[in-house]
């Protein structure tokens, strides 16, 4: 946005809303708290301004809203009532400079615009996007008492996930660790079986393996997609292989074609660790619908998000079906009570896959945003010496961005991200490789391209909070070490 208000410079690097662009960000002491938290979750900044009539009266947030909800503000929910009552002054003094969204007001102390200034913001690298959908949606099912596992969002958010990915079969569970372990356990992995793994990857995925007693074999990662290819794959395969565990790192697909088409003919199983890349394509194809088991994660920081949270999904009706009987204690569904297999408590609850249903309706929108936020960090540092950005991948391959990713010279990549803490910037390394981490010393396995990845990949924040100002915040911090 680039509308001049009343002071502020055009050349200020805030942006500038118009009192009639302004909705978002402005309350009425005539409306409600609930419009006044759908409106903060709305507009992305936790925080609204309040106006009686024409005049600026003060600024209520989330967190204001949520220590007065203890002492009963939802009983009188006029913000009228909120402002005069329970809302903290200090935190309500509308001149705060440390505040982002900051009012623009004439000489009668009538709001005609606000600005919205990132300057001094600490900007976390991933934040959970809520919305208004997402609220209505939890309180719905938390008002229906149907707060555990038990509940129709679960069976919706199962539904409309596979539905979205493409497979016959959704089913939820706590978490995208346990839906690793819980495909290999209904696949029959265990001791004695081989299960090829990555280099590069968060650790839940090699712990899956060893929690079914079955053997990880580590091996290196292709230079140009960052996950395991064909060819490593060929080359760690043995008889005692039982499974391949492609990760589809940081949104980018695997050659998970290819992959499983060779582990069919050698009626090697597949479960796809797609914890990373809700919507990425192989050949037109979602991945995590190329396995005999595709898995993913919701929590916190990922695109789909749930708080906690995985699903299982297969096209198997026979797989489905040992999933949910595993995931439910191994209970019989048709006799109560009745465990016909020793099973796990690795189901989701109802209030997590509220938040989840709703987040689906929105995925395209955040999708598009998080590319969008990794082509101005593409713009803006490009000529930066020493920062290099993901490669292009093969036309087969249609990648997604969950987090923004570099790579700088390994020499500098410490400092880097020391100077983005004092800037109040959160980054972070890319994962530590499995072959250095200690637990997995006796698996490690000589991967150069894995090592080296591990050692100059950052992942830059990437969440609603980032457009140009943070962005060239980001940016700054780049040239400071490497300029």
């Amino acid at each position: 946005m680039s509308l001049s208000e009343p002071g502020v410079p055009a050349s200020s690097g805030v942006d500038v809303v118009s009192a009639a662009d302004d909705d978002d960000f402005v309350c009425s002491t005539s409306e409600t708290l609930f419009v006044a938290i759908e409106k903060c979750l709305d507009n992305g900044l936790g925080t609204c301004l309040v106006v009686e009539g024409e005049r600026l009266v003060g600024r209520v947030s989330l967190d204001d809203i949520a220590r007065a909800v203890h002492h009963g503000a939802l009983l009188n929910p006029g913000l009228d009532h909120f402002m005069a009552n329970f809302a903290d002054q200090r935190r309500n003094d509308i001149s705060l400079e440390k505040d982002v969204l900051r009012p623009v007001v004439d000489d009668l102390g009538r709001l005609v615009g606000v600005t919205i200034d990132r300057s001094a913001q600490f900007v976390q690298i991933a934040r959970p996007d809520m919305s208004h959908d997402e609220f209505r949606s939890v309180l719905d099912a938390f008002l229906s008492s149907w707060i555990s596992s038990k509940g129709p969002y679960v069976e919706k958010f199962e539904d409309e996930f596979r539905s979205f990915v493409g497979a016959q079969h959704g089913v939820a569970v706590s978490n995208g660790t346990v839906a690793l372990h819980l495909a290999l356990v209904t696949l029959g992995i265990g001791p004695g079986h081989e299960v090829i793994v990555p280099d590069l990857t968060f650790a839940a995925t090699i712990n899956a393996v060893l929690y079914c007693g079955a053997t990880p074999v580590i091996v290196d990662v292709d230079p140009k997609t960052w996950c395991m290819g064909l060819a490593e794959v060929k080359a760690a395969c043995t008889p005692r292989t039982r499974a391949i565990l492609p990760v589809h790192l940081y949104g980018r697909p695997a050659e998970i074609g290819p992959i499983v088409r060779f582990a069919k003919e050698r009626g090697i199983f597949v479960v796809e660790d797609c914890a990373e890349a809700h919507g990425a394509r192989y050949e037109k194809r979602p991945v995590g619908q190329f396995g005999d088991v595709g898995c993913f994660s919701f929590y916190a920081n990922k695109i789909v998000t749930t708080g906690e949270g995985g699903m299982c999904l297969t096209s198997d009706p026979e797989v489905a079906k040992s999933l949910r009987v595993l995931r439910d204690h191994g209970i019989t569904p048709s006799r109560s009570y009745w465990h016909e297999r020793v099973g796990f408590n690795y189901r989701i609850t109802n209030l997590q896959a509220a938040i989840g249903h709703s987040q689906l309706w929105r995925i395209d929108s955040i999708l598009a945003r998080n590319a969008a936020i990794a082509r101005l960090y593409e713009n803006a540092m490009t000529d930066i010496p020493g920062v290099r950005f993901p490669p292009k991948m093969d036309a087969k391959c249609t990648p997604v961005v969950w987090l923004a990713c570099v790579q700088v010279p390994a020499e500098a990549r410490n400092e880097i991200l020391s100077r983005a803490q004092e800037a109040k910037l959160e980054m972070r390394p890319f994962f530590h490789s499995l072959s250095s981490l200690p637990p997995y010393e006796k698996y490690a396995s000589d991967c150069p391209h894995s090592a080296h990845l591990a050692a100059t990949g950052i992942n830059l924040p990437t969440q609603r909070a980032v457009d140009e100002q943070v962005v060239g915040r980001v940016a700054e911090v780049f040239r400071a070490v490497l300029m």
